[in-house]
């Protein structure tokens, strides 16, 4: 009987192994896509529709400041008072009027606030609020200029008594701004503006300025350089995993929603065209909402385009805490940038 060599079955095994690695390496990359589409589209509604806003509905009435409401009825604040804790309301003040709005509908609701006894064409200082929050969030800082400046406090777009939606990181927003500053000047007349804006509102604020020469000089108080570095620390801080891709895909889940590229406003672009005007960054040493980097990366930013522009790092205080917890140093680093920036422009 002839013997029969048994077949080598090597290259079938090795084709099985190749054909269920390349199973599941494409299992794993559908996996990792329909990951990245959920944290898009979920991190995009937050982005778009703020997920818990701020109940604050204290006045300028709680900090005994005689004070002018825009856009809506002041004696609707009557009711506000009432408020067991006006920090935790259950009720808001009336929603904006058609007395202020941008250019693409939206009403806003805010606050003059007279201070300083310089009068309605003295300096003025507009207040930004962050994502989430509202003007009443901005009465803690307005608190160290009041006797030195006229104020501006006002809600953005689909926040606080003001209309319109959905929010977009600052590009729609900085059109609520520059309405903002078109009611300022027609109305009061200032001889000089400045801008304080938190986070959001400071991307708005550095935007704005890019091309508002009315704008004499600008604070950011906790902004990100980008808005996907922003997003990556935040998906970082909530543990999970492929933050950058995630918060690229939350960025493309925005413009599928809002309809605009909200990173087309990040600070870091802006700034570097703001030209040769004053620019104060101050930054939370322990704020882990944008990139650990950030402030720095602004600063360069501004310098290269030629900015007298400074940094403040207040080292214990989270993101838009600064004012909290180093509220003497930020009192001191703010009224003195201020005074040297409307000295510069007289």
């Amino acid at each position: 009987m002839p013997f029969e060599v048994a077949a080598d079955d090597t290259s079938a095994r090795g084709a099985a192994i190749g054909r269920w690695v390349s199973l599941a390496l494409a299992v794993a990359l559908l996996l990792v896509l329909i990951y990245l589409v959920i944290v898009g589209w979920f991190g995009s509604e937050q982005l778009a529709e703020p997920r818990d806003p701020s109940t604050d509905c204290t006045t300028p009435a709680a900090m005994g400041w005689s004070y002018e409401a825009i856009n809506y009825p002041l004696s609707t604040d009557d009711a506000l008072a009432e408020q067991t804790d006006t920090r935790r309301c259950t009720a808001f003040g009336a929603t904006a009027g058609g007395d202020l709005l941008t250019s693409d509908g939206a009403a806003l609701a805010g606050w003059y606030i007279p201070g300083g006894g310089v009068g309605p064409t003295g300096p003025t200082v507009v207040l930004a609020h962050d994502h989430g929050a509202n003007k009443s969030a901005m009465l803690g800082i307005a608190e160290l200029l009041h006797d030195d400046y006229n104020l501006v406090l006002f809600d953005f777009r689909n926040h606080g008594q003001s209309s319109g939606t959905p929010t977009t990181g600052g590009f729609r927003e900085q059109g609520d701004l520059r309405a903002v500053i078109d009611w300022l000047e027609t109305n009061k007349a200032p001889r000089a503006i400045a801008v304080l804006g938190e986070s959001m509102g400071g991307a708005a604020a550095a935007r704005e300025a890019m091309t508002d020469s009315r704008v004499a000089a600008i604070i950011l108080d906790s902004t990100h350089a980008t808005l996907a570095n922003a997003l990556q620390a935040r998906l970082d801080r909530a543990g999970l995993p492929l933050s950058l891709p995630a918060a690229w895909s939350i960025l493309m889940g925005g413009l599928v929603r809002t309809g605009q590229d909200m990173s087309s406003v990040d600070p870091l672009q802006t700034v570097e065209r703001y030209g040769e005007r004053p620019l104060l960054i101050i930054a939370g040493g322990a704020d882990d909402a944008i990139g650990p980097e950030d402030p720095q990366k602004l600063l360069g930013a501004a310098r290269d385009g030629g900015a007298d522009a400074q940094l403040q790092v207040c080292a214990g205080a989270g993101h838009a805490e600064s004012a909290e917890t180093c509220r003497d140093d930020y009192a001191g680093w703010v009224l003195g940038f201020l005074q040297r920036a409307f000295a510069r422009g007289s």
